[in-house]
């Protein structure tokens, strides 16, 4: 193999990579998270609701899918909680998409973090119970 093809293969393998997870997360990303995940304990949905894309969708814990409108009016109906402490953190940057996963007590919780035109938003949850 050439020294240059060797090079050429390098430089399109970390082009796919993910960037370096969570030190390199900027600053308002990091505050939309903090937000968001305080509004989802404190049952706050019009913070919910700013940070949470149009095109929401997120698959619950049991299978089921609910839209934004569905999650909004279930968050609605909910009592404050004090927030799961997340734990294995993990946050990849895809070219204009941010990957977060987290373990928040027995769930795993895995969102999909997009920037609009005003600011970031969630497009997508997953939440699986995690293997014990």
């Amino acid at each position: 193999m050439s020294r240059m093809y060797a090079l050429r293969l390098v430089a399109a393998l970390a082009l796919l990579l993910p960037a370096a997870a969570t030190a390199q997360v900027p600053a308002d990303l990091r505050a939309a998270m903090r937000a968001r995940d305080s509004a989802v304990a404190r049952a706050d949905a019009a913070t919910w609701d700013r940070l949470t894309a149009a095109g929401f969708s997120v698959v619950q814990e049991n299978g089921a899918l609910m839209s934004k409108a569905e999650r909004l009016s279930e968050m609605r109906q909910q009592t404050p909680s004090t927030a799961e402490t997340q734990q294995r953190v993990d946050i990849q940057h895809h070219q204009d998409v941010y990957v977060r996963r987290f373990l928040a007590g027995s769930v795993w919780v895995l969102d999909i973090w997009v920037k609009e035109a005003a600011g970031w938003r969630v497009v997508a949850v997953q939440v699986t119970t995690a293997k014990q």
